[in-house]
């Protein structure tokens, strides 16, 4: 990219704990010139009274409004050469286009989900695909199918890790210590391809099971280990108070890696990863992570691992130096994505 093009505008969710957030420090840090449309700010959790449940369609076609509205004059005024869009969900593709018109920017979108899976996308995310300059997958599965409908540039970029947010954390006392040691951890959601690995494990006897994540109140089987949300400190401490911490993908979604992939041993946890291709390209089995392909391997894995704790602690070690000295924060993916877009 050359140095002249310095103006990036950023469109993306703000929450501290996702990628919108690690992007926006990334540009800091790096000193450009940066205009961020937070879409947390026009699109909230509606509430759960009967009035929210029965306008939440009216109120999400006015946000909707309002989103892309403030899109257009922040990119009017801010006058972008890059923009970069994460996932989309909300952007409207006559926006994008008048954006590219109007402003002669070059459109990237890094994509978070698999746009095809009807579960989490929506018809803008897809209708859009064609408008981008360079469409930036985490999973390579989907590139062809994204080339398919109509993407100019694609390119594959896995998730990383934010180190002011992801890193090894002590609790601070031995009362918080125990509330936060487990054998096993998994901070993710709940969907059904997870049951029968999770099912599999809490029938472990004398197993110290922690779940958090969203949905897993959902199912009657694994409620009981449920522990609600962990963001944050708290998921530092889940991640460093386990001995070991399952990193499944998403099938639906056909991920070879997850956030968790990087965040797992940036916060020196012992990670047992589902074996992708993707996984076993970005790190060494057996020495920097440990793998499974079916609920079966991973529980003999479990059991392995709970019984040889210098073992699991050299691995989840050179896990830790793996992606802590491998450029893999979210300001190198952001310095891949800007370098790809060769203006």
């Amino acid at each position: 990219m050359k140095e002249s093009a310095r103006r990036v505008m950023l469109v993306g969710n703000g929450e501290f704990f996702q990628i919108g957030a690690f992007f926006q420090k990334a540009l800091e840090t790096m000193g450009y010139e940066y205009q961020f449309v937070d879409e947390a700010n026009y699109f909230k959790t509606a509430g759960s009274s009967l009035f929210h449940r029965g306008f939440s369609r009216v109120i999400r076609m006015v946000a909707s409004w309002t989103f892309n509205r403030a899109l257009r004059i922040a990119a009017s005024s801010f006058q972008p050469q890059v923009v970069l869009v994460v996932k989309g969900s909300y952007v409207r593709p006559a926006v994008l286009a008048e954006i590219k018109t109007h402003c002669r920017a070059v459109l990237v979108n890094y994509a978070t989900d698999n746009p095809f899976n009807s579960a989490n996308s929506a018809r803008n995310i897809v209708a859009a695909i064609p408008l981008y300059d360079l469409y930036v997958s985490t999973k390579r599965a989907i590139i062809p199918d994204l080339r398919f409908a109509g993407a100019r540039q694609v390119a594959w970029i896995p998730f990383g890790y934010d180190p002011t947010l992801h890193f090894p954390e002590s609790p601070r006392d031995t009362e918080e210590a125990n509330r936060w040691r487990s054998d096993v951890v998994f901070v993710g959601g709940y969907d059904q391809d997870r049951l029968p690995y999770f099912a599999a494990l809490c029938r472990l006897s004398d197993l110290k099971l922690r779940l958090h994540g969203s949905y897993w109140d959902h199912c009657p089987e694994l409620v009981q280990f449920w522990q609600g949300l962990a963001l944050g400190r708290e998921y530092r401490l889940a991640l460093g108070g386990c001995k070991i911490a399952p990193c499944l993908v998403r099938r639906a979604n056909r991920d070879g890696n997850a956030m968790r992939t990087f965040e797992i041993p940036a916060c020196k946890a012992f990670m047992l990863a589902e074996r992708t291709e993707e996984h076993l390209d970005l790190f060494e089995e057996g020495k920097e992570m440990a793998c499974f392909s079916s609920a079966e391997e991973m529980i003999d894995k479990i059991r392995y691992y709970l019984v040889h704790d210098d073992e699991r602690r050299q691995v989840a070690e050179a896990g830790y130096q793996k992606v802590t000295t491998g450029r893999h924060t979210y300001q190198d993916r952001l310095i891949e994505i800007l370098r790809a877009v060769d203006l």
